[in-house]
């Protein structure tokens, strides 16, 4: 090999190293490792941020069937309650003697997935205090650590739903709010309602949020089905 051809090869060489490594420090395979792992973690954050809908979400077979609960709360509390929705932390269904806890949540829809039938009614909510700037409630030695709901007996009534096989029901909303008295219990009052409407709304929220599931597609084909009555 003549020299000129040699350092033909060595300028190409140097030419691809320095496009791999424009700096022309020495990569580590440290640095190697912990570069790929940061873009694999990178990736599945940005799918799990972009596609909600490929978690575990969605119906296990034709039977599953999905309950959607809309439940707000509202505080006289600080300003910034206005500003950070409060939620529950826990919504649980009963059916005869067992207990149902909600899977999933979308702002204030609690969806309880892979049911099967049966009669299903509402059994508790509870609301944890203190959690943060939004929860700081005023100073009060009767001030309690959560909020749990005690439903009346009519409103668990009107929620019982007979669920059927591979359906969506939405079983309705209440809008709760808390007044703090200093030096008091709390008072609660609860409104329960269940509209044409409001189950419209839970159904294209659901399908909004979750198209591809199995549970969204039943939501856009009961859409179609409530939007023919309000024809």
């Amino acid at each position: 090999m003549s020299s000129n051809s040699y350092e033909d090869h060595s300028e190409k060489q140097s030419d691809i190293d320095g496009e791999s490594n424009p700096s022309g420090k020495k990569i580590s395979k440290f640095e190697k490792i912990t570069s790929g792992i940061f873009r694999k973690v990178l990736i599945l954050f940005l799918i799990t941020y972009l596609f909600p809908e490929c978690s575990s979400f969605g119906p296990k077979n034709a039977q599953s069937s999905l309950i959607i609960l809309h439940m707000t709360i509202v505080k006289d509390e600080m300003i910034l309650d206005e500003l950070i929705d409060p939620r529950f932390q826990k919504v649980t269904l009963k059916k005869g003697e067992n207990t149902f806890e909600y899977n999933e949540s979308s702002e204030h829809y609690y969806y309880f997935q892979n049911l099967k039938e049966g009669q299903y009614e509402i059994y508790d909510a509870v609301h944890l205090l203190n959690r943060g700037a939004s929860d700081f409630s005023f100073g009060s030695t009767k001030q309690p650590t959560k909020i749990d709901i005690d439903f009346d007996r009519n409103d668990v009534a009107k929620t019982r739903v007979d669920l059927q096989p591979g359906t969506v029901v939405f079983m309705g909303s209440f809008h709760v709010t808390v007044d703090f008295k200093f030096q008091e219990e709390p008072k609660i009052t609860i409104r329960y309602s269940k509209s044409n409407e409001e189950e419209l709304a839970a159904m294209e929220h659901l399908y909004k949020n979750y198209p591809r599931t199995g549970w969204g597609q039943k939501a856009k084909n009961r859409m179609k089905l409530l939007s023919s009555f309000t024809q």
